[in-house]
C-alpha cells in the first residue's frame, strides 16, 4: 500500500469532509488498493493523508464501521471487512479500434517506489509480498481540462530504473518500448460506471457524485506475464469512446 500519496479533499464542497474521506476509502477499497483483511492506515497516518483531524478521521472510519465494510479491532488496528463488489460480465471483443485524441496530455506524474500495495495488486502483478513494484500516478488533460485520473502499478525488476526517469513522450507505452524493449500481447479490461467521491470530483473538477468510467487493466508482455496493472477514471461528461466490434474472419484481412 502507498500511503505518500496525498488524497485531497474539497473544503468548498457540500459534502462533509468525513463523508468526502469515507467515500474515498471506499472507493480505494472497491478498486482493490485494500482487500478484505488488509490493515487500513492508522488513524494519525490518514489524518496527514487527507490534511484532516483525527476526529474527522474517525467520524469517516465510524461511518464505515457502521456501513459493515471495515472492523476496528481493540489494540491491533483496522481492517477491511467486506468491498461493495461489483457484477462482472464476461464480454468477448475480438478487436476495439480506440480513436486516439492527439490534444488528449498527460500531466502531474508521479513516480514512486514501495513494498507496500494490496494482496488484489500482488496478485494480478503475479508478484510476492515484499517485491519492490513502481507505482505510476498522473492526470489526463484535453484543452487544459482534467479528464481521467490514471494510477498504474509495474514489477520494478521489470522496469529498473523507471521511478527515477521521465516518462518517454510522458508516454507509458513509449516508455515500455524504447526503454525495456516490452511489447503488450493482450490486455483485459474490467469497465464500471461510477459515481465520483468528492475527492476524485475535486481532482477532475468536477461535481461530487457525477458520473465516470473506470477501467482497470492488466497487461500481459510477449511472454504472456503481467506487466502492469492500471486503474483509469474518466470523467464521464468530458469523454466519449469509440469501440469497434468485428468477427474473427475480419481480424484476419
Amino acid at each position: 500500500m502507498n500511503t505518500s500519496t496525498n488524497h485531497k479533499v474539497d473544503r468548498h464542497s457540500s459534502m462533509p469532509v468525513y463523508q468526502q474521506i469515507a467515500s474515498d476509502i471506499l472507493a480505494r477499497i472497491s478498486q482493490e488498493e485494500w482487500c478484505i483483511g488488509d490493515k487500513l492506515p492508522s488513524e494519525g497516518e490518514l489524518s496527514e493523508e487527507y490534511s484532516a483531524s483525527r476526529v474527522t478521521i474517525r467520524q469517516a472510519l465510524a461511518k464505515l464501521e457502521s456501513e459493515g465494510l471495515i472492523d476496528k479491532q481493540r489494540g491491533k488496528g483496522t481492517f477491511v471487512k467486506s468491498n461493495p463488489g461489483i457484477v462482472i460480465q464476461d464480454l468477448f471483443i475480438p478487436q476495439v479500434g480506440i480513436k486516439k485524441k492527439s490534444d488528449i496530455v498527460a500531466a502531474d506524474i508521479k513516480l514512486s517506489v514501495t513494498t507496500s500495495v494490496s494482496a488484489q495488486i500482488l496478485n494480478h502483478l503475479a508478484i510476492e509480498p515484499g517485491t519492490p513494484v513502481v507505482y505510476l500516478e498522473r492526470l489526463f488533460l484535453r484543452k487544459g481540462r482534467a479528464i481521467g485520473v490514471n494510477r498504474a502499478w509495474f514489477p520494478e525488476a521489470m522496469v529498473p530504473g523507471m521511478a527515477k526517469e521521465r516518462l518517454v513522450n510522458d508516454s507509458i507505452t513509449d516508455t515500455l518500448q524504447q526503454r525495456y524493449g516490452i511489447e503488450f500481447s493482450s490486455i483485459e479490461n474490467y469497465i464500471e460506471a461510477i459515481s465520483m467521491d468528492g475527492v476524485m470530483a475535486h481532482m477532475l473538477n468536477a461535481n461530487a457524485l457525477s458520473l465516470a468510467l473506470k477501467i482497470s487493466s492488466i497487461y500481459m508482455n510477449q511472454e504472456g506475464k503481467p506487466v502492469e496493472y492500471a486503474v483509469t477514471v474518466w470523467n464521464g461528461s468530458d469523454t466519449q469512446f469509440h469501440v469497434v466490434l468485428s468477427s474473427k474472419q475480419e481480424m484476419g484481412k
